[in-house]
């Protein structure tokens, strides 16, 4: 069994793999110890994309599996595919326009089994073209710690963190593989904004998770990436990707018994965060899209008006977006919303 197995999503990225693949192959852990999965999702680029990924397999034939897709099924199928493959000892995912630390699976594996961790999350840099790697510190700093999930109070108060250092990103963590083979975790398919319905199942299985304060990967924000591409037939998908994910947990049993912090996990991402990035996109909501917004989040939760995080929470915009569930929605009164908003995220 290998130690590592790496999971790379591929879609036109000829141009960027050579990059990403060298950062992997030259792993300090060792090339012997890592299984490299490069999906193509079936790329569009005439084969230029294929053609990197079977070069790659040649190379390394131990170590590379070169799988093609006859059908596009964005990131998250992608990733399913390629975790049916893996069969390491742990998993992890990298853009393949994006690089890993040359130091990362190795410093990954060993802090994840000497504090028999399930999930050892890290941190990713930001970076552009032109940025001079040597400059960034990948030091350890002094927030690392392991999260022990023994408590109700500590597992409800972890499955609401969503801040930068504990994110509901797939990506920067290392996860033990039997975790998500036992428990069948999978990735939304063919819709974008589809992280959360693998880490949020992740985190609800999860027993052991372990916050590593040290730069392991570096993103680049690539002009063709899909956070910054256009998403005019993609402006609900993230609502999608919720309503299918409350579904998943419910047959899992989750949904019960984590109903208000489910509850507002869905207001905050399905429905605030699907609002806040059309806006922020420099969309303009249309009547029916809010309509559909309104819809999902009341029929699966007609009493989040009353979620006692909600109420709790301090976030004006949640409060503001709370009055819209009474409106009468017109075109005259989304034009209203729309400017309040507007003026608000800006």
């Amino acid at each position: 069994m290998k130690k590592v197995s790496i999971v790379v999503p591929c879609y036109n990225v000829a141009q960027y793999l050579d990059r990403c693949v060298e950062s992997l192959v030259n792993q300090t852990i060792g090339i012997e110890n890592l299984e490299i999965i490069l999906v193509d999702d079936a790329s569009t680029d005439a084969g230029r994309t294929w053609d990197r990924i079977t070069e790659t397999e040649k190379r390394f034939p131990d170590s590379v599996l070169a799988v093609s897709l006859s059908e596009n099924l964005r990131q998250g199928g992608a990733r399913n595919v390629g975790i049916s493959y893996a069969g390491g000892e742990y998993l992890m995912f990298c853009d393949a326009d994006d690089r890993l630390v040359l130091e990362a699976a190795e410093c990954l594996y060993e802090r994840a089994k000497s504090c028999d961790a399930d999930v050892v999350e890290y941190r990713m840099q930001k970076v552009r073209e032109d940025t001079d790697l040597s400059t960034i510190s990948t030091e350890e700093g002094r927030r690392s710690g392991l999260l022990l999930l023994d408590k109700e109070e500590i597992k409800k108060g972890f499955y609401l963190t969503c801040v930068d250092e504990c994110s509901l990103g797939c990506m920067r963590k290392f996860y033990r593989m039997s975790l998500i083979k036992e428990n069948q975790i999978r990735f939304a398919e063919q819709l974008i904004c589809e992280e959360p319905s693998f880490t949020v199942p992740v985190r609800l299985y999860e027993k052991r998770h372990y916050q590593l304060d040290k730069i392991l990967y570096y993103y680049y924000m690539t002009p063709d990436s899909t956070s910054r591409g256009r998403w005019d037939t993609r402006k609900l998908d993230n609502v999608q990707v919720w309503k299918a994910l409350m579904a998943d947990l419910a047959q899992r049993g989750f949904l019960r018994k984590y109903y208000e912090e489910m509850e507002y996990l869905f207001y905050d991402w399905g429905y605030v965060l699907s609002i806040r990035m059309l806006l922020l996109r420099g969309y303009t909501i249309s009547v029916e899209e809010m309509e559909i917004l309104v819809r999902e989040l009341l029929t699966l939760f007609p009493g989040v008006r009353e979620n006692r995080y909600l109420q709790a929470s301090s976030e004006p915009l949640f409060h503001l977006l709370k009055t819209v569930l009474d409106m009468q929605l017109t075109r005259e009164s989304v034009r209203t919303i729309h400017e309040v908003l507007k003026k608000y995220l800006h």
